[in-house]
């Protein structure tokens, strides 16, 4: 039987994230949706369904995978933006029937004519189909961004499993609380590093340095490759591979390959992929008056119903020194800041905000730098970024 991996309607609600990349491809803790769901189900039965805007960039991460296929086949079709596990998969189990979770398909399992005429239509959120029948299920359900950040306890937890606990006497001069939920893999701990594993575990991966004096406090998970500077002060955080993290990082997620090396607060946020935090660029997590916390949306203003919420900020942003990001707000992909005192809670894609004003961004430039910052880490801007930066700026 095939797995259809899909993205629903609701794909851009994951906003600014969303915009570069499918949303099974969002980090939910060491893994992604994707990642997760391949550990759940044989890979060779997985085929993708993308928007079309993305479908090169999902061909280009997974090019082992077939990506919004000709033919369907009888299959079983998984949510993207669903933390599935072992035992929501074996409900699945009733023929031509989606099954709902809080008003949302989630999943579907489908013969091929079925499943043929469902994708013809992109309708992954609704049942026009006489033949389907429909279950209520409960599954871990992320509609937005911030929705993410609360399971980041749970998904690092339910990771930790798979790791073995570290043997102490191999880290000379490093405080270790809860050593038994401590997973470290190949990696330097630098003399006066505290590691805290009292509310939830920590996952080092392989190739990973802490500087001394660092603080780090479960749940917390830190990828392959990534530096941590002296001082750091990182709790309830999950940071991608290749990134140097410095200064305080609190309930936050980085996708990857960023920078947010110096002092500076960041809380209650995400973080895509090459994004550069000048010195002293730090985001506000909470509203003066304790309101809930409201953020735009596309082109609705979404009541988070959360006191705590920081800054969600696309792939390829630049914030000089000093930056200072409000409580709630949305950077788009491929925008630079450099403007004193609090910046607008909304930058869209692809903007220059300069000494508080708005320029045309010059995409010819914009390209220069992300070639050379994907080259300082032996990557590539590929043609597939190209073109879709290139609808970015037409959508401005």
């Amino acid at each position: 039987m095939k797995t259809y991996i899909f993205e629903c309607k609701k794909a851009l609600d994951f906003y600014p994230i969303s915009l570069t990349k499918p949303v099974f491809d969002i980090r939910i803790g060491s893994e992604t949706f994707f990642d997760r769901i391949c550990n759940l189900v044989e890979k060779k039965s997985i085929a993708l369904i993308v928007r079309e805007e993305i479908s090169d960039i999902a061909l280009e991460a997974h090019h082992n995978f077939t990506v919004n296929p000709d033919n369907i086949e009888d299959g079983l079709w998984l949510s993207g933006r669903v933390i599935w596990d072992k035992e929501a998969i074996k409900l699945l189990t009733e023929k031509n029937t989606v099954y709902i979770c809080d008003g949302d398909v989630v999943a579907a399992n489908l013969s091929s004519d079925v499943g043929a005429k469902w994708h013809a239509t992109r309708e992954f959120n609704s049942i026009n189909n006489e033949n389907i029948s429909s279950i209520e299920i409960n599954v871990k359900k992320c509609n937005y961004l911030w929705d993410i950040l609360e399971f980041i306890p749970y998904t690092i937890l339910e990771e930790s499993l798979q790791f073995e606990p570290i043997d102490v006497s191999s880290f000379k001069d490093v405080i270790i609380m809860e050593p038994e939920k401590v997973f470290v893999s190949n990696s330097q701990l630098l003399p006066n590093v505290v590691i805290n594993a009292q509310n939830g575990p920590v996952i080092i991966e392989s190739n990973v340095i802490i500087g001394s004096q660092s603080y780090i406090e479960g749940p917390a998970f830190v990828g392959n490759g990534t530096v941590v500077t002296p001082l750091a002060k990182i709790k309830n955080c999950v940071i991608g591979p290749y990134c140097r993290v410095g200064g305080e990082v609190e309930s936050s997620i980085i996708q990857g390959f960023s920078n947010k090396v110096h002092d500076g607060h960041l809380g209650d946020s995400y973080l895509g992929e090459w994004v550069n935090f000048g010195a002293g660029t730090s985001n506000s997590n909470l509203n003066n008056n304790y309101s809930s916390v409201k953020v735009q949306v596309r082109n609705s203003l979404v009541d988070t119903e959360k006191l705590h919420i920081g800054c969600f900020v696309g792939d390829h942003v630049k914030t000089s020194i000093g930056t200072l990001i409000n409580t709630g707000s949305v950077i788009g992909p491929g925008s630079m800041i450099a403007s004193p005192g609090l910046i607008p809670k909304t930058i869209p894609s692809l903007s220059w905000y300069v000494n508080k004003k708005f320029m045309n961004i010059n995409i010819d430039k914009f390209f220069t730098t992300a070639v050379k910052v994907k080259e300082r880490r032996d990557q590539k801007f590929s043609k597939a970024e190209k073109k879709l930066f290139k609808k970015l700026q037409n959508l401005n």
